[in-house]
């Protein structure tokens, strides 16, 4: 079995506003958290997320979704192997080209030669087109990749069309991992888009916890930090499907511990006194 050497990440999803580029960010502040080496492309010009926050890791590539897109997203590919991690955040509707791309460049046996293994994160939705776009993209991926799971209960409060279906069960048999992306409070997203306004510059979630200077806030900065905790927790759990082999098992686990105001479980009645 090839050890995996590089590791390239790909949000292969047509419909937008699902959580793409919150997750790509949390994931990009867990990988500096973890002292990794990464290198990301933004391809969406519309919203910029991570070429705004990680400026100096990221390249903004804005796409269109037209037929010439394709030499910029081979491009993309033939870097995969420019750093340990790549992490590509694409806009919405570029799932096709990037299918496309897959498929012109061979880049699946390609990947295998050069050690590079590839993760496809799933969004789920209650939305027919959101499923069968999924479908689709396991179809052409099948076990030439890894999948990840995320479930945003911002976007998606509920996925009935998709917990217990044949597709969880498809990706569950090809052992995908998941993440819970747990809804970050309004209270938290004003100030930290004030805290940018007021820096003039993308601010990451771990640079507004860890920099005093920025001046966050306190109790948003507690919140962020919970969330933030809460999200590495599950990273660090599937760490063989975002990082290669080596870097993945430098990764330590820690035990879950139960979120801030939530008391562990202990056994009913422990401290009660029943002698009479």
């Amino acid at each position: 079995m090839t050890t995996t050497k590089h590791r390239l990440i790909l949000p292969i999803q047509a419909k937008g506003n699902v959580g793409k580029s919150i997750e790509a960010a949390a994931r990009a502040c867990w990988l500096n958290e973890r002292g990794l080496h990464w290198q990301g492309f933004d391809l969406d010009g519309d919203n910029k997320t991570m070429s705004r926050l990680f400026p100096a890791q990221t390249k903004l590539v804005p796409l269109t979704g037209q037929a010439d897109d394709l030499d910029e997203l081979i491009s993309i590919l033939r870097k995969a192997t420019a750093a340990p991690v790549t992490l590509v955040d694409p806009q919405a509707h570029l799932d096709g080209q990037l299918m496309t791309a897959l498929r012109a460049t061979h880049f699946f046996d390609i990947a295998k030669a050069q050690s590079v293994g590839i993760t496809a994160m799933v969004f789920p939705l209650d939305d027919l087109d959101v499923m069968m776009n999924i479908d689709s993209v396991c179809r052409f991926c099948g076990n030439e990749v890894e999948y990840v799971i995320v479930r945003n209960p911002a976007r998606a409060p509920k996925t009935r069309m998709f917990d217990g279906s044949e597709l969880e069960k498809e990706l569950l048999n090809l052992h995908a991992g998941s993440v819970t992306l747990s809804v970050l409070s309004e209270f938290v997203k004003l100030r930290l888009a004030k805290l940018e306004t007021d820096h003039q510059r993308g601010i990451p979630f771990n640079e507004a916890v860890g920099n005093d200077g920025l001046g966050l806030d306190i109790m948003a900065r507690g919140v962020l930090q919970d969330w933030l905790c809460t999200l590495f927790a599950q990273y660090d759990r599937i760490a063989a499907k975002l990082l290669p082999a080596e870097e993945a098992a430098n990764i330590k686990p820690k035990a879950a511990v139960p979120p801030i105001g939530e008391l562990a479980t202990a056994k009913r009645g422990a401290k009660v006194n029943f002698v009479g």
